[in-house]
């Protein structure tokens, strides 16, 4: 059964900014960038996420029409750096954004950013509220010159509140399929999901879609999320491991010390990290043989050491708790020297895991 009839929203029949023209593919172009908080952002962007436990306050690009403004997400995870840079996503030529119904978006001719941010409270609580933005999704995705879903982030309070499947993670991830209402695994895009530490109310979801599909990874060393058994909740978690973009980047989805589908190394922070670090290694080496870079394919600790510096690299490390800092910055400073890092603390979705990591890695020429 279709959820439409759960929006008050009024969706648009037809794209508003006409037809996209047809354009050669541009390469994903993502920077951590440090913004002077008294400043505009600067030009040239499709997207900007900042973090923090407080909405920041950068005002627009000087001088640009509302019509042609980044989208701005500001997520309210509390950093764990004296200071933290933003993401910005770099436009390639001219943007367009506006709003339908309760998604906000901005493109330009390759791609396209968008956010739903929902008030739990007004919206029947975690499984309605997710049931909501993805049926609005879907509708919007399906009129959207930009079908391929890319990657998805997903913010939320008490992530692992509540007992078996009551758990807010998995009637989040009941509320998902019913609003996706579909079941194709093949189209499920990267995807992170993360609990606030702090009382907001609020779901946050956004994404990247693009004209171009990306390709689905999956890792050998475990089992497809979708594809998990009922141990873990009424419906599967709806996500690949990751996504090779068209242009040959990879959007690596929020991976932590899974093995098979059990998580690893309760209560020691160091071995879920070796183990998050070799899964890590296994979708790079997953993603370079779909991109028929086979001298690239080596997995294990080879790939690890290896991969971080042929590519140019962007990591996002969550962690439940500040005291982990350290070590993992210390033990990412060894096995990936050149990639910036973002720490924010954050639940992660199975109560026992203390870390999670989530990444943008360049094409092999290309950079990010």
């Amino acid at each position: 059964m279709l959820v439409d009839d759960l929006s008050d929203e009024h969706p648009i029949r037809q794209w508003p900014h006409g037809d996209i023209g047809v354009h050669p593919q541009a390469p994903l172009r993502v920077q951590y960038r440090m913004l002077d908080a008294h400043a505009s952002l600067p030009p040239g962007l499709l997207a900007v996420v900042r973090f923090g436990a407080q909405p920041l306050s950068h005002g627009p690009p000087a001088a640009l029409p509302a019509a042609t403004l980044p989208l701005i997400v500001d997520v309210p995870l509390a950093s764990l750096q004296t200071s933290t840079p933003a993401e910005l996503w770099l436009a390639s030529g001219p943007v367009r954004s506006g709003h339908d119904g309760i998604v906000r978006y901005a493109h330009d001719d390759h791609f396209l950013f968008a956010a739903i941010e929902l008030d739990e409270r007004l919206h029947g609580g975690i499984r309605a509220a997710s049931t909501l933005a993805y049926a609005a999704i879907r509708r919007f995705q399906a009129r959207s010159p930009f079908p391929h879903l890319q990657r998805m982030w997903n913010y939320f309070d008490a992530i692992n509140e509540g007992a078996g499947d009551m758990e807010r993670y998995r009637q989040f991830c009941v509320g998902r399929v019913h609003g996706l209402d579909h079941d194709t695994a093949q189209r499920y895009p990267a995807a992170t999901a993360i609990g606030h530490q702090h009382t907001t109310h609020q779901l946050q979801v956004f994404w990247l879609a693009g004209r171009r599909p990306g390709t689905a990874i999956e890792n050998p060393r475990q089992v497809s999320a979708y594809r998990y058994p009922r141990a873990h909740g009424p419906v599967s978690p709806s996500f690949s491991r990751a996504t090779l973009t068209s242009d040959g980047a990879v959007l690596i989805s929020g991976t932590a010390s899974i093995v098979g589908h059990a998580s690893q190394h309760p209560g020691d922070p160091d071995a879920q990290l070796e183990e998050t670090l070799r899964n890590l290694a296994m979708l790079g080496a997953q993603a370079d043989n779909l991109a028929g870079d086979p001298a690239d394919s080596r997995a294990g600790n080879a790939a690890q050491d290896d991969h971080s510096s042929r590519r140019a690299e962007l990591l996002k490390i969550y962690v439940r708790e500040p005291a982990l800092i350290a070590p993992i910055a210390a033990r990412l400073k060894q096995t990936h020297p050149t990639s910036e890092t973002i720490f924010l603390a954050g639940d992660i979705c199975r109560r026992e895991l203390l870390l999670e990591i989530e990444g943008i890695r360049s094409s092999k020429t290309g950079s990010l």
